[in-house]
Order: structure tokens, then sequence, then C-alpha cells
């Protein structure tokens, strides 16, 4: 095999140790490099491309498994859709530099620093569920308890109980909320967790005037994994003032109210009876008064 391809896919030495599968990852990056999710190509067709450009003693069985293995890897560019229609595509070397990227956890510090400022965005978010969603029951202490083990606490929990004709049911609604983007393909995955336990799920941030605006790619992501996203515009000046919540005006707290801006709507996503009964005593609630006591004295 042509050894100049070598410089286009160096990730192939990465992902595999033995030079004929590394052949064969070039030649199957070679052949995808016109294909997209939208066009991908099937198995048959790609084992029959490789096997005209790797050495004909190459046994179709390394082909395929080599193609199956270099999918699932977290470096490789090959990807693979499933079902009717589906087949094997190549992601462009931008889009596999973003992933690595997104692929960093943040550090402790980083971390540290997000969760002091994240709560003081909490009461804020809070009204919103209480006035913009009409949801009265919303409380933002939910995050300090420390039951239910990771992503199981969200920053904010708003509960709609419903008792109609007879019929009765609760909605919850939940929030993960971030001072900035910093990261945020990292932690919007806690909003997506979050749905296991509420037919709601937002991943809610701060913009600051300048900020590079990423929403295009979040927006994707939100689509894609049924999460609402909303936006607080604070300014510097706006923000340095929510860790004194309790004393700014209701009349400011309207106004800071203005600056947030649902950028998708939360859709709502059926979950069952149990998983919502058992998340529901987990945050304290015994019984259907404590329904609509919740987050009322906070």
């Amino acid at each position: 095999m042509n050894t100049d391809n070598q410089v286009d896919f160096p990730e192939a030495e990465i992902i595999f140790n033995q030079k004929d599968q590394q052949d064969i990852y070039r030649a199957a990056a070679i052949t995808l490099k016109e294909r997209t999710i939208e066009t991908p190509m099937s198995v048959k067709d790609l084992e029959q491309s490789v096997q005209e450009i790797v050495s004909d003693s190459t046994k179709n069985s390394l082909i395929y498994l080599t193609i199956l293995d270099a999918s699932k890897h977290e470096k490789s560019r090959l990807r693979s859709k499933k079902g009717r229609g589906g087949g094997y595509y190549l992601i462009p070397q931008e889009v596999a530099e973003a992933e690595e990227k997104d692929r960093i956890l943040p550090t402790k510090s980083e971390y540290e620093k997000e969760k002091v400022q994240e709560k003081h965005i909490w009461p804020l978010v809070s009204m919103w569920f209480r006035v913009q969603k009409e949801i009265l029951n919303a409380s933002h202490e939910i995050a300090n308890l420390k039951s239910g083990g990771t992503w199981s606490n969200p920053d904010v929990v708003a509960i709609l109980p419903v008792d109609e004709l007879g019929f009765f049911d609760v909605e919850i609604s939940t929030a993960e909320v971030k001072p900035s983007l910093l990261q945020w393909r990292y932690y919007f995955f806690e909003a997506v967790s979050h749905k296991r336990f509420s037919e709601r799920s937002y991943f809610i941030f701060r913009s600051a005037p300048g900020d590079p605006d990423q929403t295009p790619d979040l927006l994707q992501y939100a689509e894609k994994y049924g999460v609402g996203v909303v936006v607080i515009e604070l300014s510097d000046d706006d923000f340095s003032r929510l860790p004194n919540w309790n004393k700014i005006s209701e009349s400011d707290k309207k106004q800071l109210l203005e600056y947030i801006v649902e950028k998708v709507p939360a859709p709502y996503t059926p979950i069952s009876t149990r998983d919502k009964i058992e998340f529901l005593r987990r945050i304290g609630i015994q019984s259907k008064g404590d329904l609509y006591k919740f987050g009322l004295s906070k």
C-alpha cells in the first residue's frame, strides 16, 4: 500500500499495532472520504473496496474485524451507522479534533470554581420556573443533597402536581445550571442524565457580552438528546449582584428574568412511575401534601 497515505491518517498507528490492520484502516478511510452519516457505505461494498487496495491475500474476516474495531475506537475517524440503510462513513479531521478536546475533563479547581459560581444563579432559575413556567413548587436546594450518586442531584427541581377530574400525577422538571460554556459538552450530559427521573430536563447557562457563540453546536446536542436550552444573558455587573440575591429588590429580580431566553423548549419525555416515586422520595417528598409545600419555604 502507498505509504504516502500515512500522512493523511496517522491515527492508524495509534489504533492498531499490526501493519496489516493499519493498512486496512487507511484503505477504509480513503474509500470513505466522501461518505457522511447521510451517505454511509455498506459493509459489503467497503470490504470489497478495501480488498482492492490492500494485498489480495488479506482475509475478508480480518478486514471486517479491523473496520469494526476501528469504528469503536475513540481515536478513529471511521464511524458506523446502524440499522437499515446504515453502513460506514468518515468524520472530518476537524470534528475528530473537536471531539478529542471534549474528552478532556475539567480539573478539580475548574470544577470547584464552576460549582461556586453556578450556585449564585440557582435562585434566579428557581424564580424563572415559578414566574415564566408557572410551576410554583421549585427549589434549588436539591443539589446540596449527598444521596443518589453521581449526577443524581439537579441544581434546580420544579414539581408540577396535576389533580384534575379524579386524575393525579406529578410532572418533574430539572435544570443543570452553569456560569459559562466552559467545557459545556461534559456538563451537558449531566442534564441528559437527569432525564432518567424528570420529564423535562434543561441545560441553563450564563452568557456574557463578548462570549464566543457556541450555541449552534449546543442546539444540535439539545435536539439529539432531547434537552431544553436556556441562556441567561447577564453582564458582569448583573452577575456580580447574584450572590446577594436576598438583597435584590423584587423589581430588579423581575428585570433579571427578562434576560433569560429559552432557546430550545425541553421536550416532554415520559418516565416510569417507579422512577418518579424513587426520585421524589429521595428529595424528601413523603406525602401528597409535601408536593404542594416543595420549594415554597426557600
